[in-house]
Order: C-alpha cells, then sequence, then structure tokens
C-alpha cells in the first residue's frame, strides 16, 4: 500500500468534496474549491488537468450523466457541462451555500442539503423539488437509498435522520453527534452511506462506524479498531461492497473488511492533515482523498492486490452480510474465466445450469456450486378464495415526528449569539463561546429597569421577561438537577432572586411570566405555579408533552401535544387558564388549528388578551371567541415576503391598532443578534376572497372591525375603560356597512343589500340604507327594509332594558337598603304622575272641539309618563303596563316597509348615543313642596338680594350628591407625589392618565384594597345623603306655616293684578285663536 500527494493542486481548499466520475472511456478525479475552479484530473500524475472557473467559490460538487452539478456562492445548485464548463441550468436554489450534492445511480435524483437546514430532492424528468424541513441546524450529508424511497440525513444539530420520501417524513432519529451553530465549526461531515443493497445504513461516529438494519433500524454491529483514535468524518463504500474506507480529522485513513470486519489498512496524512472528501476508483483498488489544504492524494494497493482477484467472492460474501439477495444468472458470471474466450458453447452453459446436453433438455438437477437453493417454493394454497389472493397491501401511515419545546421568541440554542426571549418588555440576549458564557437583559422603557449583565454559569437556555420579574431555566447537568431561577424586581426586602430546583430526573421544559405569577412546564407533564416572590401556589397536570407556555396578566395558556396527527401533521392542543381562579377562557383540551405539515412557530396573547399563534407557513391566527374555542386567520405573512426563503420573526399583536409587530428575517427564521434588525409593522388583513375587488376590501374590513369589536365587548365586562373605542369601532363599521349596501345597490344586487342591511349593527344604519334606497328609486328594496328596521329597533330596546335591569339590581344589592328605599320612593312618584297627567272627562269635554288641542295634549301625557318629578329620566324599557309592546305592535301593524321611518322617533324614546336628532327631551326637576315653591316666587319681588339668598338657602336645602370617587383617584390621591416625581415634564392636570398606566400594573392586592375604599366611600355617602334628606324634612315641616302665610298673601296680590290687567287685553288673545289657547294650555299645564 502507498499514500500519494499531488503537489501540482495548489489552490486552497477548506471546503472540498471529491467524486469519481466515470465517463464514456476513462474514470476521472473531479475536485472544487472555494476558488470556484473546478478541475478535472485523469489520474494523480496528470500535469495538465482540465480547469473550469465556474464561480466565485465552490462549496460542493457531484457527477451527473456528463454534467458537474456545482453548489456556488449564490446559493444554488448549478449544472455545467463538463467539457467546456458551460451553464447548463440551475437544479436548486437555497437561502445559503449547499453543503453536500449526491446523485442516484439512474441519474434521475439530485439530492442536496444545505446550511438553511433544508434538504432538497429534485426529480430530473418532472423538474419538480420535494422540501425535507426538520433539522434545526445546517445540513453535513444526505445520503439516497438505492431504490431512492428513503434518505438519510445528518446535521449540525446532533440528529441524523432517516426520511420516507414518499409520505415525506421521518421514521427515524438518532443523536449521536456533537452541536454545533455552523458548519464550518463542525468537527465531523459525517458522510453516511448506504449498503449495495439497501439492508443496512452505515454511520460515523466519534472513532467507530455503526452500521444499522434497515428493517427495524436496530444497530447491527460496529466496525472499530484500537489504532483507529481519530473522529471519522468520511466513509465510502467500495464498488464491491465489501470495503469500508473512513477518513478521520487526524489524518489517518482507515479501511476495514465488512466480512471479516477486521481493519485492513490504517495510513496516516504525512501532514496529519484532515480530510474533506474521499472517493473509490471503479473496479481498482485505489482511493483517491482530498485534505483541508486543498492537497489532492491517493492511496493505492488499499487491499495489497487481493481484491482483484477475490472481487468475485468478497461482493457475495458482502451481499450475504448485508441481508442481500443472489442474482440468477450469477450476476459474476461474466468475470468466470471460460477455455476458450472466442468459443460460444450452449453444452457448456446447459451443464452448469444442471441441464443435460440432449435434444430433450432433460433437467439433471443443480450443481453443487451453483449456490442456488433446490428447496422448491410452498405452492399457495388452492383452496383460498380470489378476494384473499388479490387483497392489496395495507397503506403505510406516516408517523410525523413530534415538535420539540420552545419558548417564543426564541432563536434555537445550537446558536452562540442568540435570542432567549424577544417580547414588548424587552429583549434577552445569550452570549456563548468557548470562553464566555452571559445573558444581557435590555428593558425598551428604562423606567421600568435598567439593563441588566448576567453571568450564565449554570447554562440556562430558556427566558421569560416581564415588567415585574425575570424567569430563567436550565436543563440538568451531570448530578445538577434542572432549576429555576427568577429575578424578582419589585421585591422591598432586598432578596430580588430565588432559586427552585426541580425533582430528580424532571427536565424543565418551558417557562412563562404573568402579573404576580411565575409557570413552569415540565417533562414529566407537570404544570408548577409560583408567585414572584418564590411561593409554591399550585400543580396541574397537563395532558400532553409541552410545546410552549404564553402568559399575559392572569391568564396562561399551555400548547401541548395531544396526539399523533395525520400524514405528517402535529396535532397540537391548548387550554387558557386564569391563574387566579376565576372564569377560565379555555378550561379544557381544544386543537390547535396548523397549516399541513407545519410546526408552531410562536404562540402569545394580544395587547387586549387574545391568543395569537402563527405556524411555519407563515399564517397568523387569533381564538375568535363568537365562534367559541376556534381560530380565525388574520395575516397570510408569507404573502408579504418578497423571497421564497423569507420568514417574519412575531413579536406581538394589537387589535386596537391592527398591527402585527415583526421582524423580516431574509433568508432564515430567526433574526440576527448583530445587527439588531428593524422591527416592523404589517397591517392584519384577513385573506378573503376578492381581495382585489372594492367588495372583498370592504368585507375584511366589515369582519376585521366585527373582531375588534367583540374583544372590546369582553374588555368592557372586565370592567376596562373601552367606551371610546367601541364607539370608534361601531361607527367605522356603520360606515363600512353602508358603503357595502351602496355597491351592492349599484350592482343591483338587492338581495345581497338586504342580508347586509341584517348585518348592521343599529336601526339608525338600516335608516340610512332605506333613504339611500328610496334616492335609487328602488322602493320594492326599501319596503323590505323597513321590516329589517323595525325588527332592529325592537332588538336594540329588550337589549337596553336588559342591561339597565342589570345595573340597578347591581346597584341596589351593591349599595345597600338607601338605594333600595329611594327606588320604591321613585316607583310611587312615578304612580302619581300617571295618574294627575291623565286628562279627565271635564278637559276632555270642554277640548274636545279642538283636535290641535287634543294633540298636544296626548303629546304632552307621553312626555310627562316617559320623566321622573324629580327631574331622572325613567326607564324606558320597562313594561309592568305593556306600553312598549303595544306601541310596537300598532307601530308595525299600521305602518309597513318604508312609512316606518315617520313612527320610529314617535315610537319610544331613544339613549344618546342613536343620535342628536333622536335625544328625548327631560323635563326639568319638579319641587314636590309647594308651599316652599311659593314662597320662592313670592319673595322674588324683593330684590337680587333676596334671590340670591333664597338660592342659597335653596342650594342648602338640597345639597348636591357627592362625586363617586373610584380606586384609581383614590391611589391617585395616596401617590401623586411618585407620579409627579416620575413624570416632572408633564402638568397636574396630565398626571392622571400616566397614573392610570402606573397603577394598571400594580399588584392585585393593591387594586383590590382601593376598590374597596371606593365602594366604602359611596356607601358613607349614601348614609350622609340619608341624614341631609331628614335634616332637610325637618326644616320644611318647620317652616310650613310661614309658607302658608305667604301663600295667602301672594294670592290675594295676584288676584288683584288680574283684575287690574284684564281690561287691555290684546285683540288676538280676545279672538281666542288655537294658538293662544294651546299656549294658555300649556302654560296652565306647566304651572
Amino acid at each position: 500500500m502507498k499514500l500519494q500527494l499531488s503537489q501540482q493542486n495548489t489552490s486552497y481548499f477548506k471546503r472540498v468534496a471529491v467524486r469519481v466520475g466515470v465517463s464514456y472511456q476513462l474514470p476521472r478525479i473531479i475536485t472544487c474549491g472555494v476558488d470556484g475552479e473546478v478541475r478535472i484530473w485523469e489520474d494523480l500524475d496528470d500535469d495538465d488537468c482540465t480547469t473550469h472557473q465556474l464561480t466565485e467559490c465552490a462549496h460542493a460538487i457531484a457527477y451527473k450523466d456528463g454534467e458537474l452539478l456545482v453548489s456556488t456562492d449564490t446559493n444554488v445548485v448549478q449544472s455545467f457541462t463538463m467539457d467546456e464548463g458551460a451553464p447548463a441550468g440551475i437544479i436548486t436554489r437555497f437561502t445559503a451555500p449547499a453543503t453536500h450534492i449526491i446523485v442516484s445511480s439512474d441519474n434521475k435524483t439530485v439530492v442536496a442539503g444545505a446550511s438553511d437546514m433544508k434538504i432538497c430532492v429534485h426529480d430530473v424528468t418532472s423538474y419538480k423539488d420535494t422540501i425535507l424541513s426538520g433539522h434545526s441546524a445546517p445540513i453535513l450529508s444526505v445520503a439516497l437509498h438505492p431504490k431512492g424511497d428513503y434518505l438519510a440525513s445528518s446535521s449540525c444539530d446532533g440528529d441524523i435522520k432517516v426520511w420516507n420520501l414518499l409520505t415525506e417524513s421521518v421514521v427515524k432519529k438518532w443523536s449521536l453527534l456533537p452541536k454545533t451553530n455552523s458548519f464550518s465549526s463542525s468537527n465531523t461531515l459525517c458522510r453516511l452511506t448506504w449498503s449495495r443493497t439497501g439492508k443496512h445504513l452505515l454511520i460515523p461516529v466519534a472513532n467507530e462506524i455503526h452500521v444499522y438494519k434497515h428493517e427495524n433500524w436496530v444497530l447491527d454491529f460496529t466496525l472499530k479498531d484500537e489504532g483507529v483514535t481519530g473522529i471519522i468524518s468520511i466513509v465510502c463504500l467500495s464498488p464491491c461492497g465489501a470495503y469500508i474506507a473512513g477518513g478521520c480529522r487526524d489524518g489517518h485513513i482507515a479501511v476495514w473488511k465488512i466480512p471479516d470486519r477486521k481493519l485492513v489498512l490504517l495510513e496516516k496524512h504525512p501532514k496529519s492533515l484532515a480530510y474533506s472528501g474521499l472517493a473509490w476508483k471503479p473496479g481498482g483498488d485505489e482511493v483517491s482523498f482530498v485534505d483541508v489544504e486543498g492537497q489532492l492524494g491517493t492511496v493505492v494497493k488499499v487491499t495489497d492486490g487481493q481484491q482483484a482477484a477475490q472481487e468475485t467472492e468478497a461482493r457475495v460474501t458482502a451481499e450475504d452480510l448485508f441481508g442481500g439477495e443472489d442474482d440468477f444468472p450469477p450476476s459474476h458470471m461474466d468475470t468466470m474465466e471460460t477455455e476458450d474466450d472466442d468459443e460460444f458453447s450452449i453444452s457448456r452453459i446447459k451443464s452448469k445450469l444442471g441441464f443435460a446436453d440432449d435434444e430433450k433438455g432433460t433437467f439433471l438437477g443443480l450443481p453443487a456450486d451453483s449456490g442456488i437453493s433446490q428447496t422448491p417454493e410452498p405452492e399457495p394454497d388452492r383452496t383460498e378464495s380470489a378476494s384473499v389472493m388479490s387483497e392489496p397491501a395495507a397503506p403505510v401511515m406516516a408517523i410525523p415526528e413530534l415538535q420539540k419545546p420552545f419558548q417564543p421568541g426564541m432563536s434555537p440554542e445550537f446558536l452562540d449569539d442568540r435570542y432567549m426571549v424577544w417580547n414588548n418588555v424587552g429583549i434577552v440576549r445569550q452570549n456563548s463561546g468557548d470562553e464566555l458564557n452571559s445573558i444581557d437583559v435590555e428593558f425598551f422603557d428604562t423606567a421600568v429597569h435598567h439593563s441588566l449583565h448576567l453571568n450564565n454559569h449554570a447554562g440556562h437556555t430558556m427566558a421569560s421577561l416581564s415588567t415585574q420579574a425575570l424567569a430563567l431555566a436550565a436543563e440538568s447537568q451531570d448530578d445538577t438537577p434542572s432549576k429555576l431561577v427568577v429575578h424578582h424586581f419589585a421585591a422591598w426586602d432586598g432578596s430580588q432572586e430565588w432559586t427552585c430546583d426541580m425533582p430528580d430526573e424532571e427536565e424543565i421544559c418551558g417557562v412563562c411570566l404573568g402579573n404576580g405569577w411565575v409557570a413552569v412546564g415540565t417533562d414529566k407533564r407537570n404544570l408548577r405555579i409560583y408567585t414572584t416572590a418564590g411561593f409554591q401556589r399550585d400543580m396541574l397536570a397537563i395532558p400532553g408533552p409541552v410545546v410552549c407556555l404564553a402568559g399575559f396578566e392572569n391568564l396562561l395558556m399551555v400548547v401541548f401535544h395531544n396526539g399523533l396527527g395525520v400524514m405528517g401533521d402535529q396535532n397540537l392542543g391548548y387550554i387558557v387558564l386564569n391563574v387566579f381562579g376565576k372564569k377560565h377562557p379555555v378550561p379544557l383540551s381544544a386543537p390547535i388549528p396548523l397549516s399541513p405539515k407545519s410546526f408552531l412557530a410562536w404562540a402569545g396573547f394580544s395587547d387586549e388578551g387574545t391568543p395569537v399563534i402563527m405556524d411555519s407557513a407563515g399564517l397568523i391566527k387569533m381564538m375568535y371567541f363568537k365562534y367559541g374555542y376556534n381560530w380565525t386567520t388574520i395575516l397570510n405573512s408569507k404573502s408579504m415576503t418578497r423571497g421564497k426563503s423569507d420568514h417574519y420573526f412575531v413579536l406581538g399583536a394589537s387589535e386596537s391598532q391592527g398591527k402585527i409587530r415583526c421582524v423580516l428575517c431574509k433568508g432564515s427564521r430567526y433574526p440576527p443578534v448583530l445587527p439588531r434588525p428593524h422591527v416592523m409593522q404589517l397591517d392584519i388583513k384577513l385573506p378573503l376572497c376578492d381581495m382585489g375587488q372594492e367588495k372583498g376590501t370592504l368585507e375584511e374590513k366589515i369582519l376585521r372591525t366585527d373582531l375588534l369589536m367583540g374583544t372590546l365587548s369582553r374588555l368592557g365586562q372586565d370592567d376596562y375603560d373601552v367606551e371610546e373605542s367601541r364607539s370608534e369601532a361601531k361607527m367605522s363599521l356603520n360606515e363600512t356597512m353602508i358603503k357595502l349596501f351602496a355597491l351592492a345597490c349599484r350592482s343591483d344586487r338587492e338581495t345581497r343589500a338586504q342580508e347586509i342591511c341584517q348585518h348592521m349593527p343599529t336601526y339608525q344604519a338600516v335608516r340610512l340604507a332605506i333613504k339611500y334606497a328610496g334616492k335609487l328609486r328602488k322602493m320594492q328594496l326599501a319596503n323590505r327594509l323597513g321590516d329589517v328596521a323595525a325588527a332592529k329597533m325592537h332588538e336594540e330596546w329588550e337589549k337596553q332594558a336588559k342591561e339597565k335591569e342589570e345595573e340597578d339590581d347591581l346597584q341596589t344589592y351593591g349599595a345597600g337598603i338607601a338605594p333600595l328605599r329611594r327606588k320604591e320612593q321613585e316607583d310611587e312618584e312615578e304612580d302619581e304622575e300617571d295618574i294627575v297627567h291623565t286628562p279627565n272627562s271635564q278637559q276632555e269635554d270642554r277640548m274636545g272641539a279642538n283636535p290641535l288641542v287634543v294633540a298636544t295634549i296626548a303629546k304632552a301625557n307621553s312626555s310627562t309618563s316617559k320623566s321622573d318629578a324629580s327631574g331622572r329620566t325613567r326607564n324606558p324599557f320597562k313594561k309592568p303596563s305593556g306600553t312598549i309592546s303595544t306601541s310596537s305592535e300598532s307601530c308595525s301593524s299600521s305602518r309597513k316597509g318604508i312609512d316606518i321611518l315617520d313612527d320610529i322617533p314617535k315610537a319610544q324614546p331613544k339613549k344618546t348615543q342613536f343620535g342628536a336628532g333622536l335625544r328625548p327631551a327631560l323635563k326639568k326637576p319638579q319641587i314636590k313642596q309647594s308651599g316652599q315653591r311659593k314662597a320662592l316666587v313670592t319673595d322674588t319681588g324683593k330684590g337680587k338680594e333676596n334671590q340670591d339668598t333664597n338660592v342659597q338657602e335653596n342650594q342648602k336645602t338640597f345639597p348636591k350628591p357627592a362625586k363617586k370617587a373610584s380606586a384609581l383617584q383614590l391611589w391617585f390621591e395616596d401617590n401623586k407625589d411618585a407620579v409627579k416625581a416620575k413624570y416632572p415634564e408633564l402638568e397636574d392636570s396630565q398626571l392622571l392618565p400616566k397614573a392610570a398606566l402606573i397603577f394598571k400594573d400594580e399588584d392585585d392586592a393593591v387594586k383590590q384594597k382601593y376598590k374597596t375604599l371606593a365602594l366604602e366611600s359611596v356607601n358613607a355617602g349614601d348614609t350622609r345623603k340619608a341624614e341631609e334628606s331628614c335634616a332637610v324634612n325637618g326644616d320644611i315641616k318647620n317652616g310650613q306655616e310661614l309658607s302658608n302665610s305667604r301663600e295667602e298673601e301672594a294670592n290675594e296680590v295676584n288676584e288683584k293684578k288680574r283684575k287690574n290687567d284684564s281690561p287691555q287685553e290684546s285683540p288676538a288673545k280676545k279672538k281666542g285663536s288655537g294658538i293662544a289657547k294651546l299656549s294658555a294650555f300649556a302654560f296652565s299645564k306647566e304651572s
């Protein structure tokens, strides 16, 4: 044996692949390097090799049917002609350089793996690519099964995977390699290979070669030797399949004879350089290699000249060893020696196959040295039915690989510099290397906390960040258990850091923070909940393996595996819990909708507290509470990218702003640490149909606004101040619905227009639609919309009545007995007013002659019955006497269609928010003490001084109700100095909004304390009101006699004045016109 080096190849080959392609005449050696040159050698002594400058940098090379397949620096695999080096087409594209290229034996399939963690299987005949994604680090090598149905791959993430190309799923995975973050820093190329029959897979692992069976993926045997101490990086099988060569990192080339499982060659590189490529010479005992410095060399006489003489025996033995089947006729028949090569003897062939040399061709039996078994195969049972014989094979179910746990907003763990978490609060970065391992924490709002720099001696790999705390988690290492470390920023005792060790053999898979709590998910399917100070609060069992956790204030979302998916899909479930034990949004497991053959890329909450997810296909989905626990797609981020390999890294979402905060990652799924990428905001855009037309655009805006309305309603129930946002959303929804209605009318789609009106939120919008239909002279549509408007109006009345009753009940039960007594008094006063304002029979007889007066009386009675004597608006939706139902029935029965517009303002009183034109007129408060009122009227002539005195006395007699103080106001009064110190540039009138933001982040205990104080102040105010009312009643009773005397004097003065003025009445009043009588009647009614 002899190792030879060529000194003529002086170019530097850092990542070099060597392939031996066989042309029609001679075998050749093909090399490429980072200088972009591809060289074709006849042999090692070729002084004038063919050189083609194909690219600036060549990363990998393969030979296919007279063409060279080269991985270029432009991240493409391009084909070039072998003779001229001319471009012949692009095979496939990646977002990073391809690291390994192989070609099937039939030249119909090309497989390439790249540094962007993807594998491309290219069909040459159909020009179709199959992308395999599953590795989390750059690809090291790929190996195609001889039959073309399986593919093996190795990666820098330390995993060896076997793919089923029919189902595009992983059927087996081994974690055998050390993890690295880049192709160049890997200690091994792990160039694996299959046996010639495909029965075994050979994988270089450390200083050994593992041989696995294909049928059950079990380790069959291991090739190793004490002399081989370096890491085996490349393995290459000989053409006959009997020998396996391995190239080591320490410069050794080791060759094993597979039948004997013994080392037959161990040769060292003269410079002890690592090998970057190995290849066997077809039909010979020579191995070609290339080292990392770009030198080409060969190892000759690998088997001491015995390979050519024993090739037939070795091939048969190797096939038996790997479970191969013998061929018939034997495949090595062409190598057998004959007596005369030019003689063609039929008798000799018959004798070797066991036939007699006679005319009948009698079969005598197979010779003993034929190697073919003479045991006849069992004949099939003829009694079995044809249906059983023709039963098709059972379909093979693809079992997908379960997604590993991850932290939302993180980068892969194998990267040296990565993001541990990036959310709305700040960024946690991990810097790891040979000498440095640290964690940097940066807050977007420096008022929350200053930046932190922590040493990562414990090897933390998971992090979660909030305004209250920083949580770090580490996996177990050797004898150290998995640990949770929390930095509590709001700790007042100075002990801001606390740790908690997990039980033995329990690993932390996910961690998240909320408002006053920390949650941890483990591989034992336990959910452990702590307070931010370290108190173990709760422990729950998770239904499946944890995928990720997400928190928002009091809400906790847990995503886990819910079972095996179908056809390569992930089957994930989730629950959303309220940590403080109130109503849970999603208490039971519900499925997460993912795109076909995708995985979960991000999960969290919007700024309003709605669960949001994103899958690897780029679809962002949000939970749709209107339809229970189901989801809707709010954006297809993949459609917003330019490149095929570009992705968006989601950071958060805002429903009120209609934005998705994210980072554009060009050619990757994760953003780089340096330089820090720019944060973008994408508009929420539901992927509806016909988005290029006006109809689709308006429908998308309506659906998006409806989603926001549902969220605002849910927040309103949780005591959030969303009235302004809700009114703006409602106005926008009405405007968009009117535009869509007008578009349908212009398109002569009247049925569609009617359906649009049925989905309008208020009947005022329907009224506008009716007017628009009338302008377009679509009277049939307008008549139909009248019924829709009536139905909308009644629905709103019923809804408001129900809300008013619930509000009254809440005030009654929450404020005590005093409001209950006031409510009873108001009910009695309403009944009295109904009796007072009902016209008696004499008035009807006296005024019956004038219909205008009768109409005025009816209108006054109607308005009077809708107002309280004390000046407070009565509940128009209370139906004790059936007034509303009767009026609505009469309205709908007497008028139909467009005529209902005449009755809408008169049918029932409206709330203020329905429009200025529909605002009901409120009567002025009436004072029930008639004596006191007349005394005040009598004293008006005594001058301005008496008037001011009476007004002051009246104000003292009827004090104003005290304004209710909220919990925020009470907290602001106690902490006004702290808020002022935090925002010195603001005026006092501008401090309350800032105080609201600070109060929102306070602990629940503080909030509850001030809510209780606010409620106690309301009860105290009610008590004071009752006492003042009693005092007022006493003063009135004591001054009743004085009021009566003053009333008598006032009556006498008024009588004299009336008699003096009666002769000078104007002619108009003497004629007694209807207007004058109506005015007199109205004046008498008010007096």
